[in-house]
């Protein structure tokens, strides 16, 4: 009885592996980076300074949990940059504001490990389907600087971040073992990614990361 349970399983799990597909593939993103800055103080004022140009890149793998499902994951090389002006408060003329210059701005490289959910439509063309994913991405930093020497107002960035993340787009099966897509992806940094700051605001200072992506990749 105990070798007829044990060829059960080994048959269930030998035709799970059958049946399932998983892709391991490559994902590069033209990205737009930005800041959303939050601080209350009588004194000075913070306000994120626009968007910049970033570039990311690194491996994905999507496992097929059903014909319409599948759990995605990966390690993604994300650069990011932190920039913001500071300024006097018009009706704070005693304000010590000895900065040179207002803005400043810092380059942040993180390492991220997204967890989605990919929702795939049925066919619309021959061999392309339509996908919308959903999750989270916690993300490791692996380097921080400020992009001109003088720029010390923030003295120290935290470890880690997290986002959560939106999105939608398309894959195309290009032959039996390679998948091309295309999609765009909105994710918003849920931490506030200062640690240390020398400025010595009245109230703590919450800088958060916003990214928007266009990805292109190709699974094998």
């Amino acid at each position: 009885m105990r070798k007829i349970k044990l060829l059960v399983i080994l048959l269930t799990i030998s035709s799970m592996s059958a049946f399932a597909q998983s892709k391991l593939g490559l994902k590069f993103s033209p990205s737009v980076s930005s800041n959303r800055i939050s601080l209350i103080d009588s004194l000075y004022d913070v306000e994120p300074d626009g968007s910049v140009f970033k570039f990311s890149m690194g491996l994905i793998y999507d496992h097929e949990l059903t014909e319409t499902y599948y759990f995605s994951t990966g390690l993604i090389f994300v650069p990011k940059q932190v920039a913001f002006t500071v300024s006097p408060e018009d009706d704070q003329p005693t304000a010590n504001y000895t900065k040179k210059s207002p803005y400043e701005s810092y380059r942040l490289n993180y390492l991220q490990i997204p967890v989605s959910l990919k929702l795939f439509t049925n066919e619309v063309q021959p061999d392309t389907r339509v996908f919308f994913q959903v999750g989270m991405a916690p993300e490791i930093k692996v380097f921080s600087e400020p992009t001109e020497e003088d720029y010390d107002l923030i003295e120290e960035f935290k470890g880690f971040d997290a986002t959560i993340l939106f999105g939608g787009g398309v894959e195309y099966r290009a032959g039996i073992n390679t998948t091309l897509f295309a999609s765009v992806t909105y994710q918003r940094g849920l931490n506030n990614v200062i640690k240390t700051e020398t400025w010595g605001f009245q109230e703590e200072l919450y800088i958060r990361n916003t990214l928007v992506s266009f990805d292109l990749g190709i699974k094998f």
